[in-house]
């Protein structure tokens, strides 16, 4: 059976879970102005896209947001680059605002933890023993279908099927969100996976996937 690509905005009374990686993330906080390469300059903005609708399923309880925590340490890792490197950041000012807002956006205060109704917008998910048995075999299945996928991509599939496996995610609210196109093709062949879409690509633009 064909899996469907559209993701519900209000998905009561369960909620939309994204596994994101390391590009989709860091795309959300590098301004569209801060390149001057328009290719690049177009991805950023199709992300962000994204971005405006996770949020407001975000704000509205109806959404959760998951990052592999070698993920995160990939995003501090290219917004490093694009400051020491590639230039993008116009001053360390803006450099350090921006690493600052990704910092804020993925972690919670003591005092919020604490708090009896505390909301958990994102979490980091532990590359545990599960997930990178996972890993090895999932290489395997995308090898087979001729994909040549990355470790860290490789881990944010193998965190989806943790997270089904292990705490009965539903497989139809679970969405990986994704740069790379072998991951994002390759999980179409996989049935046991949910979709992985990739902003960045004309049928998977946020206007033709929410509803």
């Amino acid at each position: 059976m064909a899996k469907i690509r559209k993701i519900d905005r209000d998905p009561r009374p369960d909620r939309n879970y994204f596994i994101v990686d390391a590009n989709f993330l860091a795309n959300k906080f590098i301004p569209p102005n801060r390149t001057p390469d328009t290719h690049q300059r177009k991805r950023i903005t199709d992300c962000r896209a994204w971005w405006s609708e996770i949020d407001a399923q975000l704000d509205r309880g109806r959404a959760r947001v998951y990052v592999p925590d070698i993920a995160v340490a990939e995003t501090f890792k290219t917004l490093a680059k694009k400051y020491y490197d590639e230039k993008w950041y116009r001053s360390s000012q803006d450099y350090h605002y921006w690493r600052t807002q990704l910092r804020n956006t993925i972690s919670l205060a003591k005092e919020e933890l604490r708090k009896k109704d505390r909301r958990v917008r994102y979490h980091d998910i532990e590359s545990s023993r599960d997930i990178m048995i996972a890993v090895d075999r999932f290489y395997e299945l995308f090898f087979k279908h001729g994909k040549k996928v990355s470790l860290p991509d490789l881990l944010v599939v193998a965190t989806a099927k943790y997270l089904v496996d292990f705490f009965d995610f539903p497989l139809e609210r679970l969405h990986i969100v994704t740069l790379d196109r072998p991951l994002r093709d390759g999980s179409k062949k996989i049935q046991e996976l949910p979709n992985a879409y990739d902003p960045t690509f004309a049928s998977d633009a946020a206007a033709r996937v929410f509803k």
